[in-house]
């Protein structure tokens, strides 16, 4: 697995994908070892690519501007939100592109059509912000953020239907620190991790869709003293590997390190990542894959597949540019004075 940063940089010249360079886009989302890439300042998704082959594809153009924004600040609060997906019925990869301003214009784009669809939503869906996009089952998720209400809305590739997903029992009402929160999908399944200030917990759901399978399967105490010198408190954790059947986990923590927890041991390990000037980033889990591009949108006769490493070479992810390693920093026995005593 390899992890991605997600920092926004520069803009991106939408003339010319021969000047693409790593400052240029957000990473969106990852879905069976292909990226989706945004513009950092508009949002929109605008390429699609496999950093392990090389390969990129640029999506098709907007025909028209989702809403009329006459104003500056109708600029500012238009948001837009993507992510990348894949329907196994149909073999097919899809493109999700949602515009909030009055109200939610979705739009689908299957990879190698050469242009958007609209798509109706139920008038009655609010959006303020979406976070972590995850693709699993032929569903893309995210947690939606509506004030200090928390939730999970997904669009089902087959129906490509809004709606509302079931949620992890209480997860969302146990404290108001709504940027502690993350999701992804763990070996097939969809997790939420949630830290806060007395535990890292890991909810996992066992049968999809059914929201009595949500299992609390970890809980790493954050609270006690032995800590103190690690900040549990601040950033998101990535679970990034269970190992023999939940005798440990490894964990990605934003404040660049990984943490080794070993619950019948009681114990933790915590890697520091070497080598950046970043103090705290984002990231994507990535599993890379040979998946080409050019299989996918075959028969797209609009759809041109560039190579990175010929016609954009200049092109490098972020962590690219960067000799990355691991230092162990500390081992934690996760026992506070009172159980000492």
């Amino acid at each position: 697995m390899r992890l991605f940063r997600t920092s926004p940089m520069k803009k991106y010249d939408k003339n010319s994908i021969e000047n693409i360079t790593p400052d240029k886009f957000n990473i969106v989302n990852s879905c069976n070892g292909l990226l989706c890439l945004s513009d950092p300042y508009t949002e929109n998704p605008l390429v699609i690519c496999n950093p392990v082959t090389g390969e990129c594809i640029r999506l098709p153009k907007a025909t028209k501007a989702p809403f009329k924004l006459k104003t500056h600040a109708d600029r500012v609060r238009m948001q837009r939100h993507s992510g990348l997906g894949f329907q196994p019925k149909t073999n097919e990869y899809k493109v999700i592109k949602m515009s909030v301003f009055e109200r939610v214009i979705l739009e689908v784009n299957t990879l190698g059509s050469p242009s958007w669809r609209n798509v109706e939503v139920d008038p009655r869906i609010s959006i303020s912000s979406l976070k972590y996009p995850t693709c699993v089952n032929g569903v893309l998720h995210w947690i939606k953020l509506e004030g200090q209400e928390r939730s999970i809305l997904c669009i089902c590739f087959e129906s490509e239907r809004l709606q509302p997903f079931p949620s992890p029992p209480h997860v969302f009402e146990i404290h108001d620190n709504r940027h502690t929160i993350s999701m992804g999908e763990l070996k097939g399944f969809i997790y939420i991790c949630d830290l806060n200030f007395s535990f890292v917990t890991m909810w996992v759901m066992n049968e999809y869709g059914i929201e009595e399978s949500w299992t609390n399967v970890y809980n790493i105490e954050t609270s006690v003293d032995s800590w103190s010198s690690f900040s549990w408190h601040y950033g998101l954790c990535w679970p990034v590997k269970p190992f023999e059947e939940g005798a440990a986990i490894l964990l990605y923590h934003s404040c660049n390190c990984f943490v080794y927890y070993e619950p019948e041991k009681y114990r933790c390990k915590v890697f520091q990542i070497r080598g950046t000037r970043s103090t705290y980033i984002g990231v994507i889990p990535h599993i890379p894959s040979l998946i080409s591009l050019k299989d996918i949108v075959k028969g797209g006769d609009n759809n041109e597949v560039l190579s990175i490493h010929s016609r954009c070479a200049k092109y490098k992810l972020p962590e690219d540019n960067e000799v990355l390693f691991l230092a162990q920093v500390f081992v934690r026995d996760l026992v506070s004075k009172d159980e000492t005593t």
